[in-house]
């Protein structure tokens, strides 16, 4: 090794410091977090495996979901998941903190989803957040499809439909009723209005309305006054509310 005199290890010493603040930006923040993408600290091959092993537990022995900590899990044969699993393989994601979990309970088969918050006592128990599928009446035909998700302090509902049908004045017309488990509008509210598309016989496009009743009925009525000899022979639309 070379002798140095002070001078030329001051110098030296300079110029390694100088470079080193150019790869780090002399503040420390040279390496950005690693992403799936993009290399930092670790390289972004490695986080994917690093992230999957902490994240992702594969088992065929059974597992109690109200036990599992924090994580996602896949397995078959769980305890305690909603009353319609029959132990098929599933995907388990507890997320939260502290006492705190929200649990997100998704069939690997059917892609059924359901969710569960847990909070020190508090417990909301297994809501589907699936679509569910009803069987429209009078005279209606097509998808309509309704869907309850759980917001913690309130429920948001949905509902899309795209159904043929044949009305020729201006009648209100039921066409579908909310499956028992959604919470109904007061006897006393008044209607809930929402408007939706329609298509007249000779494929002229038109708006139509459906209101939602205290009783959970949807019913469908004519807007389209400029039409009063053609036929409604559609109604499609999509519509949200929270109770």
């Amino acid at each position: 090794m070379e002798k140095m005199t002070m001078q030329e290890l001051s110098q030296a010493t300079r110029k390694l410091k100088a470079k080193f603040d150019a790869h780090s930006g002399g503040v420390n923040n040279a390496h950005l977090p690693a992403t799936f993408e993009r290399d930092g600290f670790e390289s972004a091959d490695d986080k994917v495996v690093i992230d999957s092993r902490a994240q992702t537990a594969r088992t065929a022995s059974e597992l109690d979901v109200m036990q599992l900590d924090f994580g996602r899990w896949i397995a078959t044969g769980y305890t305690n998941g909603p009353k319609t699993y029959d132990g098929h393989a599933a995907m388990v994601t507890v997320s939260g903190q502290g006492s705190f979990k929200h649990i997100n309970f998704m069939s690997i088969a059917t892609g059924q989803t359901f969710v569960r918050d847990v909070y020190a006592t508090h417990d909301t128990g297994w809501a589907d957040t699936s679509w569910v599928s009803l069987v429209p009446t009078n005279g209606f035909a097509g998808k309509l499809q309704v869907k309850s998700n759980d917001m913690q302090s309130t429920r948001l509902i949905e509902i899309q439909f795209d159904l043929t049908c044949n009305i020729k004045n201006s009648d209100t017309v039921t066409f579908g009723e909310l499956p028992a488990g959604f919470p109904p509008l007061d006897a006393a509210s008044e209607p809930m209005y929402f408007p939706c598309r329609g298509a007249l016989d000779d494929k002229t496009n038109v708006l139509a309305s459906v209101y939602l009743t205290a009783g959970n009925q949807l019913t469908v009525f004519r807007t389209d006054g400029a039409y009063p000899n053609k036929s409604l022979i559609a109604v499609s639309g999509y519509f949200s509310y929270t109770r």
